[in-house]
């Protein structure tokens, strides 16, 4: 039990917000910095140790996240639904950990029968 808690907390750390924007680019080039604004088709973002904001075409970009959470360009719908499934699966583990029986399950067991 005491393992998969830490794996819990593993994986909440790992996908924890930070105090940047994220910006990817089609190339698959991370970027995280301050997302300032769009005009037209140019995004104007200012990259870490950067000095000045930059000018993006909005065709190079594949996805620009918000630090809060929120989609400028390119949310995925399987973003949307990942904290579900990562829990789904934490209970899934979880249950399979259990080697209990439950009469009444549908389950029928019987150790004799492996003998013969």
């Amino acid at each position: 039990m005491r393992r998969y808690i830490i794996l819990f907390l593993i994986t909440g750390i790992v996908w924890a917000q930070t105090d940047f924007d994220t910006l990817v680019m089609k190339d698959g080039t991370i970027y995280l910095g301050e997302y300032s604004k769009t005009e037209e088709e140019i995004v104007y973002f200012k990259p870490q140790n950067a000095f000045a904001f930059q000018p993006v075409p909005v065709n190079l970009i594949k996805r620009l996240k918000l630090k809060d959470g929120d989609y400028i360009i390119g949310k995925s719908i399987k973003t949307k639904y990942c904290c579900l499934i990562i829990l789904f699966g934490f209970l899934v583990v979880m249950g399979m950990g259990s080697n209990s029986y439950h009469p009444g399950s549908g389950l029928d067991l019987n150790y004799n029968d492996a003998d013969t």
